[in-house]
């Protein structure tokens, strides 16, 4: 088919003005679609890589060297138990006897041992080698000393007192304990004793001192440690 010279210019020039604007339309959008490089990218600030910031490490403290606190006191090893001295009047020492009182130290002692002639009875002296001064302590298993009801009966012990002469010239219950008596003097001695009663029917502990009266005193700590 053959295309007519008129034709052919409208067709060119329908072509041209198309390639114009598809042109412009181009640049147009050119200029509006931000590059992906160059300022465009510079004026985005770049993120930041946000490292996580790492405090310096703080070194834990060491415990505060303090001493050991001490546990409780180790008591000592147990020492048999020896006697206490107690010096006292005259120069005369007191230490603890076997029986449960204090006596002299230094004395002649005669241990526990039964008395003669007897089964129920049994004695210990002491005695001082400078002096006639002694100690003397008895045991008796007896319930002679005891009422019908087994209570004591103080008349009784009076009675059988170790005095050179009866009655004692003084004789007082003391609770708790028993009679504590004085003697009449024997040969320029003061004598004075304490009689510790046992309950009923194991009878009496009895002891008895005998020294010169400058020594009361002394005799009085001997008698107030029997026990």
């Amino acid at each position: 088919m053959r295309i007519s010279p008129g034709r052919l210019k409208l067709a060119v020039v329908v072509a041209c003005v198309l390639l114009v604007t598809g042109a412009a339309l181009l640049l147009a959008r050119h200029r509006h679609t931000p590059h992906g490089s160059g300022k465009a990218a510079a004026s985005s600030p770049a993120p930041t890589t946000s490292t996580p910031s790492v405090a310096p490490a703080t070194p834990t403290p060491a415990p505060p060297h303090s001493a050991a606190t001490p546990g409780p006191a180790t008591p000592s090893p147990a020492r048999n138990a020896s006697p206490s001295p107690k010096t006292t009047a005259h120069g005369i020492t007191l230490v603890d006897g076997p029986y449960g009182f204090p006596v002299p130290q230094g004395w002649a002692f005669t241990p526990l041992t039964t008395v003669a002639n007897t089964n129920n009875s049994q004695a210990a002296h002491w005695t001082d080698p400078a002096s006639g001064a002694r100690l003397d302590y008895l045991v008796v298993s007896t319930q002679a000393i005891y009422s019908v009801d087994h209570t004591v009966n103080l008349a009784s012990i009076e009675a059988a007192l170790p005095c050179q002469q009866l009655p004692p010239t003084s004789y007082v219950y003391l609770s708790g304990k028993g009679p504590r008596y004085t003697c009449p003097p024997m040969g320029g001695l003061n004598v004075n004793g304490l009689v510790l009663v046992k309950p009923y029917p194991q009878g009496f502990r009895l002891l008895q001192a005998e020294m010169p009266s400058a020594q009361d005193p002394l005799v009085a700590q001997i008698l107030a440690g029997f026990h």
